[in-house]
């Protein structure tokens, strides 16, 4: 973000704010109530008088209308920047993992992502590692407590097979033979459909779909833990998807 990474416009803005709560006639208090010298206020408001951002009112220091509008609007960029950064964050202090062998309570435990699970290992290096709160059997449920580090993961790829809508012929216009070779080619772990003309083209290859419901969020998660999807759709929902997978993109960074 241009306000986090730029020191200089970081400062306009706390300029900004500062005349615009408090009377300031000298540039000496600017500076006292910033942490700056007097000289460094005095290069400022010579730019920012000049950008139409500040002007003088009975002596006093103010910000134009345009010094208002932007200071509010970086407060909305601010606000947008924090609230989709919060989103993605949470403090978890236990979480639910697989017992990939045995486990003792206490015990510290590596965290693994495998085929979608979270999968828990005793005494293996993880960068993402914590400690047992229960005793576990292989295949158990386990929780675990005082985690450190992120789970190593890469990320799965969607690909969508486009089929006609249910107005354009739907799966009756698919060749089979030709879908069954993408399919190969493609080899992904989940099959996802979506809508009927896919429901019925799976059905037709003999594929039991691992998705059948919410099939494009659902497509998302699994992706998001390092599974690659094949999503089965109509023409008529690729923009949707496309633009629902382009938005989970981006909060991926």
């Amino acid at each position: 973000m241009e306000l986090l990474r730029n020191l200089g416009e970081t400062t306009r803005i706390l300029i900004l704010l500062e005349i615009s709560l408090r009377n300031h006639s000298v540039q000496r208090t600017i500076g006292e109530a910033l942490g700056m010298t007097a000289q460094g206020v005095s290069e400022y408001l010579r730019t920012m008088q000049a950008d139409g951002l500040v002007h003088i009112v009975d002596g006093e220091y103010r910000p134009t209308f345009e010094g208002v509008r932007v200071l509010h609007q970086r407060f909305r960029d601010l606000r947008e920047f924090v609230d989709r950064g919060s989103k993605g964050l949470s403090i978890i202090e236990v979480t639910a993992a697989v017992a990939g062998s045995a486990i003792e309570r206490g015990e510290t435990v590596g965290l693994f992502m495998e085929r979608g699970d979270l999968v828990a290992y005793p005494g293996r290096e993880s960068p993402s590692r914590g400690r047992a709160i229960t005793a576990a059997d292989r295949g158990q449920d386990v929780g675990v407590a005082q985690l450190e580090g992120i789970v190593a993961l890469k990320p799965g790829h969607i690909s969508l097979l486009r089929i006609p809508s249910a107005a354009d012929g739907g799966s009756r216009r698919v060749d089979p033979a030709r879908a069954r070779k993408v399919l190969r080619r493609i080899d992904a772990t989940v099959v996802a459909t979506l809508d009927p003309p896919a429901k019925a083209l799976a059905a037709k290859l003999r594929v039991r779909p691992d998705i059948r419901f919410g099939a494009i969020p659902a497509s998302i998660e699994a992706a998001e833990r390092g599974l690659d999807v094949a999503l089965i759709l109509p023409e008529d929902r690729v923009a949707s998807a496309v633009t629902a997978i382009e938005g989970a993109n981006e909060r991926l960074g």
